[in-house]
């Protein structure tokens, strides 16, 4: 069975919409706060957790939607080409 490129491909795309933007958020502001401990020399756990809850509240707050909308389209689209995916009623 050969899988059509617009499959990986979408599956690709809606991956990188649902887990590049909580990723990229963690990422930057993890770094941050780890900047700001080097500077200060406190080290405390919550400097680095407490933004990054917060950050990934606001943006699932206001860019889950969006991100979500990904995912939903190319389930919709695998959803109706699943019948000459899976080749129904052929047999081999």
């Amino acid at each position: 069975m050969t899988i059509p490129d617009w499959y990986t491909d979408g599956a690709m795309s809606s991956f990188l919409a649902l887990a590049g933007p909580p990723l990229a958020i963690c990422l930057v502001l993890g770094v941050l706060g780890a900047i700001l401990q080097t500077t200060t020399q406190i080290r405390e756990a919550a400097i680095t957790f407490v933004p990054k809850a917060i950050g990934l509240m606001l943006l699932i707050g206001f860019g889950g939607a969006l991100m979500f909308s990904a995912d939903v389209h190319y389930a919709r689209h695998v959803f109706r080409q699943l019948g000459p995916i899976v080749h129904v009623g052929q047999r081999d």
